[in-house]
Order: C-alpha cells, then sequence, then structure tokens
C-alpha cells in the first residue's frame, strides 16, 4: 500500500468519527426527551455542561458516547478496510496471555512518576477562561457519577470509565489512528507521539493535558512493542479502573485525586520509574518472542 492509502484511510477515519458524533447527538438527545426534559432544558444543559443532569443519566449519555464515537467507528473502519480478516488488521487476533498482560499493566504503573512529573509541569501552564469551563464543566460531571452509594452502580462506572474508554479509544487512537500515521509517514515513534497528542487533545480537559498525552505515548508504546492492541486496551482498562476502585472504597475527593498523587513525587522516583520501565520493557520483548513462536 502507498502513502496515499493510508492518508485516505485516515479521512474515511475522521468521516467515521463525525457520523459517529452525530449518532451521538442524536441519541443523547432521544435519551434526554424521554428522561423528561424539554428542548429548552437540553439546550441550556449544551451550554452549561451535564454536571446539572442526574448521575443515572449522565452515565448513560457517556455509554452512548464511548460506544457511537469510539467503539462502533472503530468496528466499521474494520470492517470495511479488513473484511474477512477484521481481527488481524486491528491487531486483536492473538490474545496476549496473562504475562504480556500484567507486563503492560506493570509498565503503566511503572511510568506513573513520570506522568506525575508532566502533571506538575502543565500545572505552572496558566489556562485562558474557556479552557477553565470546559476543565469546571469535567470536574462537575466526574463528581456526579463517581458517588458510588452501592455495589451495582460501583461495577457501572467500572463498566463506562475502565471498560468501554478501554476498548474504544485503544481501538480508535492506538489501533487505527496511530498505526495509519506511522505507515503514512513510515515512522512508528512520531505516530505514537502525534496520537497521544490526539488522543489527550479531544478530550477537553487542558488541567491534565501534559499527563494524558503521557499516558497516551506509553500506550502507544506498549502496543508498537507487542503488536497486540489487547496490551494497552487492559493497561487502559486497569488505569482508569484502579482509580474508580479507589475512590470507591476510600470515598476520595476527584478533585483531589491528581494533586495527592503529585504532592507525593519524589526526586529519586523518576530515576527509579525509569530502571524498572527499561526492565520491564526487556520483559515484554522477551515475552513476545515467546508469544509469536508459540
Amino acid at each position: 500500500m502507498t502513502s496515499y492509502d493510508h492518508f485516505i484511510r485516515l479521512l474515511v477515519l475522521i468521516g467515521f468519527l463525525i457520523g459517529g458524533l452525530l449518532l451521538t447527538t442524536l441519541f443523547s438527545g432521544l435519551l434526554m426527551l424521554a428522561s423528561g426534559m424539554s428542548l429548552a432544558d437540553i439546550m441550556e444543559m449544551a451550554q452549561s455542561g451535564m454536571g446539572a443532569l442526574s448521575p443515572g443519566l449522565t452515565r448513560g449519555l457517556l455509554a452512548t458516547q464511548h460506544l457511537l464515537v469510539f467503539i462502533l467507528p472503530g468496528l466499521i473502519f474494520g470492517l470495511v478496510f479488513y473484511q474477512g480478516k477484521f481481527m488481524t488488521g486491528l491487531n486483536l487476533d492473538i490474545p496476549p496471555g496473562w504475562q504480556l498482560s500484567i507486563l503492560g499493566i506493570f509498565f503503566l504503573m511503572a511510568a506513573y512518576p513520570l506522568v506525575n512529573l508532566s502533571f506538575l509541569v502543565n500545572e505552572s501552564i496558566p489556562l485562558p477562561a474557556w479552557a477553565d469551563k470546559f476543565e469546571s464543566q469535567a470536574e462537575d460531571t466526574l463528581k456526579a457519577i463517581l458517588t458510588m452509594n452501592t455495589p451495582v452502580i460501583f461495577i457501572f462506572n467500572l463498566i463506562i470509565i475502565a471498560i468501554l474508554p478501554g476498548i474504544g479509544e485503544e481501538l480508535i487512537f492506538r489501533g487505527i489512528l496511530q498505526k495509519q500515521i506511522g505507515l503514512l509517514f513510515r515512522s512508528p515513534v512520531a505516530a505514537i507521539w502525534i496520537a497521544a497528542f490526539i488522543f489527550s487533545a479531544i478530550h477537553l480537559q487542558f488541567e491534565g493535558f501534559l499527563p494524558r498525552m503521557a499516558l497516551g505515548a506509553v500506550l502507544g508504546y506498549l502496543y508498537y512493542w507487542t503488536g497486540n492492541l489487547w496490551v494497552p486496551i487492559i493497561a487502559h482498562a486497569f488505569n482508569n479502573g484502579i482509580q474508580v476502585a479507589l475512590i470507591y472504597v476510600t470515598g476520595m475527593d476527584i478533585s483531589n485525586f491528581d494533586e495527592e498523587s503529585s504532592d507525593q513525587l519524589q526526586w529519586w522516583m523518576i530515576p527509579l520509574s525509569i530502571t524498572i520501565m527499561y526492565l520491564i520493557y526487556r520483559s515484554i520483548l522477551k515475552n513476545r518472542n515467546v508469544l509469536e513462536q508459540t
């Protein structure tokens, strides 16, 4: 395939994502109308954010968003371009095994000090008023849905905050976007960081822009080293899920979660983090070779 073919695939992906966004808008509107909201209420919500909605409705809207904006376009892309080799084309055909899965999770955890360092750098960057507005709306939404009074709500939150984003976002940003950008520019490293940048930017949460981009790069490297999309999917779901679990168990205020993590950062954690990441990286390559041979 030529660079032109990969460029066309990226354009098609953008089209699928726009279509998914339009479907999400339609189904979200119908869901809000079914819940008893008027058109005026929906228009007001579009300006003020989802913080004023009931937690149950907010969870339903988030689930709709993950399914229609990420998972559905990703699946359609795979069916269109890979057809009968759908799972192979998306690098989902081989189970990673428990060793490679755990190594991926440990690599992500080992990177936390570097992610926290990027959070401290991000804090030093002043944000414009419009960015502060997005941050406030996102925080209100998270506070509403992360109030978990029953195990059922906790499990549902794991689905919409960990499992669905882990599948959908990795499918789009690593399995398709990173892969096609890498083939287009013939530079896997550039593709990892471009996809990580877009991954962070699309969340519209600028207080955590650099940490989220760093996490996206970690997931991108896991995909590049293993050639298996299940590894970053599992690591992504774990990263989100462990935060939900900690908040459920401890009752921690979500607004203090990142701050408390960064306050615990010590200088010696950075070289230790890099050393552990290197050792895990070597183990990942070794286990990938074993997986390929079997």
